[in-house]
């Protein structure tokens, strides 16, 4: 119990607080608008380059729970935030590994999945994020909900992608997949995706994929 001078028991407080936002197990969002962390980021993209020296690099932004609210952010619409790191994140990369083949998740660059208004606790709208996205990167596109609509948006923004597919669902949504693929240009492959670390059916989706002729 804390008591405190000047205040009563039973008095009714109106009180004002902020605190860092925890979500599932342990994971804190940091604030890409910090300078601290910016540098960070630079010092990871060159670690990672000189360890694995991999030419294909996959940015992790994806199910962006907490964004817009910190100092350093100074009011700054969401999507603008999103967008400028995100171009940001990509340069890192090209200046280790010019040339180099650079990936993202859709979801938070996609006005058919996350990005839109009042999304978890971002701050405003992430509409606009996808405006940070060179045509150069590619998709890591998993919104099977919105297949269609999100498959069209990016190949008519240019943008090259890779199908999410299956991620522990049924096996007929592979071919609801390639169905939807066939209907744009630029979908130049498949990833077998798991959430559990379940690859059983591994070999089932190999055949789907083949018999397709992928």
């Amino acid at each position: 119990m804390i008591r405190m001078k000047g205040i009563a028991d039973g008095e009714a407080l109106r009180v004002s607080y902020f605190h860092t936002h925890v979500v599932y197990d342990g994971q804190v969002s940091g604030c890409v608008e910090e300078p601290a962390f910016q540098q960070l980021l630079g010092d990871q993209a060159k670690r990672v380059a000189a360890l694995w020296g991999s030419k294909t690099h996959l940015m992790s932004h994806d199910e962006w729970r907490v964004l817009g609210w910190d100092e350093s952010c100074a009011g700054k619409p969401a999507g603008e935030i999103a967008a400028w790191n995100v171009k940001f994140c990509a340069g890192l990369l090209k200046q280790q590994v010019p040339g180099g083949r650079i990936l993202v998740w859709n979801d938070m660059f996609d006005p058919h999945h996350n990005a839109v208004k009042d999304y978890y606790l971002v701050r405003d709208s992430l509409e606009g994020s996808w405006n940070g996205l060179e045509p150069s990167v590619e998709i890591m596109n998993w919104n099977f909900g919105k297949r269609d609509e999100s498959l069209a948006f990016f190949a008519k923004r240019g943008h090259k992608q890779v199908i999410a597919g299956f991620y522990d669902d049924t096996l007929e949504n592979v071919g609801a997949w390639l169905s939807s693929a066939a209907k744009v240009e630029g979908v130049k492959g498949f990833m077998y995706t798991t959430w559990r670390g379940d690859y059983s059916k591994l070999e089932a989706v190999a055949g789907i994929l083949e018999k397709a002729g992928w």
